[in-house]
């Protein structure tokens, strides 16, 4: 690894670690991220899948 690449990474961990939280999130706003995002993305992969499916079906055939 690039010595360079590493002392950025370790100077970027460290300012991470040593700042505090701006936005405390709970467990009650992450279930609700994740239900929306099952909500908006959920439908449109069960069809992808499906049809996917449906053409590795057709394609064996």
């Amino acid at each position: 690894m690039n010595k360079r690449f590493a002392a950025s990474l370790v100077i970027l961990l460290l300012s991470a670690v040593a700042c505090q939280p701006i936005f405390a999130i709970g467990w009650r706003e992450i279930l609700l991220v994740v239900v929306i995002a099952a909500f908006l993305l959920g439908p449109p992969l069960y069809r992808f899948f499906r049809r996917l499916e449906n053409y590795r079906r057709q394609k064996d055939k």
